[in-house]
């Protein structure tokens, strides 16, 4: 599965709400270490759960009213959605063993 970028303000409701089942959203910035390091878990996991969770990252630079709209105080933060529904939040580097046994309680 590929990781999809948030392009234009269309592009969060076309690839997370309207979406049926899990969705990650990675709230990121180019500058911001940890981000970098949580990118390879990220990698990971969409791998591994490719066929029920989707990943979709945004910019908090670019998209700086997603990140307020959706209370982002940091970066990184991952916000999962399930059905177009926030319902978990994780601020913070976390590994691929982490997140994985985060999306299994949520399916």
């Amino acid at each position: 599965m590929s990781i999809m970028a948030i392009e234009n303000k269309g592009d969060f409701r076309l690839r997370v709400i309207d979406q049926p089942g899990i969705v990650i959203v990675d709230f990121w910035a180019s500058w911001c270490e940890p981000c970098k390091m949580i990118r390879s878990e990220i990698k990971r996991v969409a791998e591994t759960f490719e066929t029920k969770v989707k990943v979709v990252k945004v910019d908090v630079d670019a998209f700086h009213e997603l990140a307020e709209q959706y209370e982002v105080m940091a970066v990184p933060t991952l916000l999962f959605f399930k059905d177009g529904r926030l319902i978990k939040r994780l601020i913070g580097y976390a590994s691929q063993q982490e997140i994985e046994k985060l999306l299994h309680t949520l399916e």
